[in-house]
């Protein structure tokens, strides 16, 4: 009996050493709406000056435990490849200030605080291409965001559903 209790608890600690670590991820997407360009302004040649489109700013959290090495390599958002740069928080709660109603600013909390590890995931400006097997295709289409990451030198997906959306930024 006491073996079997024995193996046990040696299989249970075992099985943990091969788990995953647990990533949360946080993901936020915020348009940043154009300001207005007065009527009349033309460019070098003569031709008049358009509108530039609404562009979306993203705002990616990973929490995980503090003693696992995680490193984020690249991510897709709605399919869509970026390369990418991460930066350590040192401080959570992650909180953002949204600032539409100036005599009445709301902060909101992006990340709650936590003693696990957070890290912010940046995104480069340009797309990168990159060619989809069935395993990432089948994750894309179920999910907005699928981060790809390095753990104990082997390369992981984790996902999140749905990305939550901030107030749009209006610039002058």
């Amino acid at each position: 009996m006491e073996k079997k209790l024995l193996f046990l608890i040696l299989f249970a600690f075992g099985l943990n050493a091969y788990c995953q670590p647990t990533i949360k991820i946080y993901a936020f997407e915020q348009e940043n709406l154009p300001g207005t360009i007065p009527s009349g302004v033309t460019d070098e040649n003569g031709n008049p000056i358009k509108k530039a489109a609404a562009k979306k700013n993203y705002s990616i959290f990973l929490s995980f435990k503090k003693n696992e090495i995680v490193t984020p390599v690249q991510i897709f958002i709605r399919g869509q490849v970026f390369p990418i740069q991460t930066t350590e928080i040192k401080k959570t709660p992650v909180e953002y200030l949204n600032n539409m109603i100036p005599a009445k600013p709301e902060k909101i909390i992006l990340v709650p605080k936590t003693n696990n590890k957070v890290v912010e995931v940046k995104l480069g400006d340009t797309l990168m291409q990159k060619r989809k097997n069935a395993y990432i295709k089948k994750l894309l289409k179920n999910n907005d965001v699928v981060i790809a990451y390095l753990w104990k030198g082997k390369k992981y997906f984790t996902a999140a559903k749905k990305i939550k959306e901030l107030e749009p930024v209006a610039n002058e």
